[in-house]
């Protein structure tokens, strides 16, 4: 992982300046006015003009290096609602810019000196922790003690590596790292499993020949270890029940060999339709997606012979990725979340047969989300049927990959709910 300071400036050269600001105003306008996610902010900025290669690195770089320190500024400037120039400016001048004249009177904020010296003195106070909500910060501690959440945090702040996982239903990783190698991209071997390769950040993996032939997929190792903990077989017939846009469904497919029937649940239609296209570039066939409705879980009862429930969550676990997850969020999100995922627990185990299997998981490092919710479940009425049969916690600063939590429960075979 690179070590990188989120308040260390990316490279920029005298003559991008202006426009680098320019462009994260709007960036940031977008976010805000939508409520939405910094990476669809992006991707929409990047559709209205035209961008080089490098530029759209250039203003994807800063984009996520300011919002990691969003905090940071808002300390700062005292408020979340803050003025998108000042807030452009002000993380430019933190992270050792300096603005022209020409610049100064819409990206400089009053009371420079003062505003800089809050900042200073929260971040002695709180550490790293610093870079993240107070509430979150707060909860954090309290569930991991300040030592581990120190850790957490600063892994947070890096880097995160991209890795990719080799679809089996078309290539093997060997042959995929060759195929890349012949687009002249480097792939790098990951001893974890026999799927993931690693490649460059800056790569241009996603417009090479080989990934729209659907040979492979985005995806962390820490978020492929989840559907290896499903054990999936050929002819099995398994539930996705918060499949999203697909990214563990299609590995579940491979596993499965295209055989059997693999059923893809979710709440929103929108984002099944993007797995049926992913589905189709990927060549898996035995998915099936279903929209959840009042009479999905009697429909499906005991007809399973597993099922993944990639529960929503914090995504504590991957803020390096997305660092403006938190940025909407009020300390009783939590406690709403929370209550989502007993309420899965509590309803989608009833879909599994006698002997089958449950797999839960969140990308999040808070204990309340993982352990304590499978202990608060099993030690339940409906958790009588069931035992655990392994779990696992993937620690961002332990392991290197994403946050997360996995949770493989087995069905008593005398169990009758």
């Amino acid at each position: 992982m690179s070590a990188k300071n989120p308040l260390e400036l990316p490279r920029l050269q005298h003559s991008d300046i202006t426009s680098v600001l320019k462009d994260l105003r709007e960036v940031v306008e977008r976010v805000f006015v939508k409520q939405g996610r910094l990476d669809i902010a992006l991707r929409d900025t990047f559709k209205e003009k035209v961008f080089t290669e490098k530029q759209r690195g250039l203003l994807a770089e800063c984009a996520y290096s300011l919002f990691k320190c969003w905090e940071l500024l808002s300390i700062g400037l005292q408020g979340k609602q803050l003025d998108s120039a000042l807030a452009v400016g002000f993380w430019f001048i933190l992270s050792g810019g300096t603005l022209h004249s020409s610049q100064r009177k819409d990206f400089t904020p009053d009371h420079l000196d003062q505003a800089i010296k809050r900042v200073e003195d929260y971040l002695e106070k709180n550490k790293t922790g610093a870079f993240y909500p107070g509430w979150f910060h707060d909860l954090c501690i309290q569930e991991l003690g300040n030592e581990t959440w120190q850790e957490i945090a600063k892994a947070q702040l890096t880097e995160p590596k991209v890795y990719i996982r080799t679809n089996t239903l078309k290539i093997t990783r060997e042959n995929l790292k060759d195929a890349l190698r012949k687009e002249m991209i480097n792939a790098s071997i990951i001893a974890e499993n026999d799927i993931a390769l690693e490649v460059a950040r800056n790569s241009r993996v996603f417009k090479t020949k080989a990934f729209a032939e659907g040979f492979f997929e985005m995806q962390d190792v820490g978020s492929q270890m989840v559907s290896t903990f499903l054990l999936a077989k050929p002819k099995d017939r398994i539930i996705d029940a918060c499949a999203g846009e697909g990214g563990k469904t299609l590995h579940i497919a491979a596993m499965m060999e295209n055989t059997g029937r693999l059923i893809a649940m979710d709440i929103h239609s929108y984002k099944l339709d993007e797995l049926k296209r992913r589905a189709r570039r990927a060549g898996a066939w035995n998915i099936q997606t279903v929209v959840i409705e009042a009479k999905t879980i009697k429909k499906h009862t005991a007809t399973a012979d597993a099922i993944l429930i990639d529960a929503p969550c914090s995504g504590s676990g991957v803020l390096r990725r997305n660092p403006d997850a938190l940025l909407f969020r009020k300390s009783t999100f939590i406690q709403d979340v929370l209550q989502i995922q007993q309420e899965l627990l509590h309803t989608f185990h009833k879909t599994v047969k006698p002997g089958g299997c449950l797999v839960y998981c969140t990308c999040s490092i808070l204990p309340s989300e993982g352990e304590k919710q499978i202990l608060a479940f099993l030690t339940s009425e409906n958790g009588a049927s069931w035992t655990l049969e392994e779990e696992r916690r993937i620690c961002p600063a332990k392991d290197g990959f994403d946050g997360f939590y996995i949770a493989r429960l087995r069905k008593k075979l005398d169990s009758s709910s």
